[in-house]
């Protein structure tokens, strides 16, 4: 398999509710920020219902719309494991990113198999997210 950037991707929260139950937790939350690469720049507006398990982990559920420098746009959807980083407690996060266009221009994303890898420093209102998503591209003949 072929890995390789697709861009660097930056989300700030705008909003969020963190509601405590047992044994866990959820959280609704909207992000808002930026993807820049050579095949994919413009803005991203998510909304976030990840899961938090008792055992610390969040499991982030997150969609929404990009918008592209050209202004074409792409549904997005992200779901991942988001662990606590021992040194800082900064969550470090691993998803697959799936998209949906009719748009030409993005057509490809639609069968592209995206993955994203980050960390999110603090889960709070300004809590700042930043990683990047890249290409699996299938090797095998």
């Amino acid at each position: 398999m072929n890995v390789s950037k697709l861009c660097d991707i930056e989300l700030t929260y705008t909003s969020l509710e963190s509601l405590d139950y047992e044994p866990g937790g959820q959280i609704y939350g909207a992000m808002e920020g930026s993807v820049a690469g050579e095949r994919l720049s413009g803005t991203i507006r998510l909304t976030n219902l990840a899961v938090r398990r008792p055992d610390n982990v969040n499991l982030p559920t997150l969609r929404g719309v990009l918008t592209t420098e050209t202004g074409q746009t792409a549904w997005v959807e992200l779901d991942g494991v988001a662990t606590l980083r021992a040194s800082d407690q900064a969550r470090v996060i691993a998803a697959r990113c799936i998209f949906r266009t009719g748009s030409a221009e993005l057509r490809w994303l639609n069968s592209a198999f995206v993955v994203y890898e980050g960390v999110l420093d603090r889960v709070a209102v300004g809590g700042s997210a930043r990683g990047a998503l890249h290409v699996c591209e299938v090797t095998v003949a």
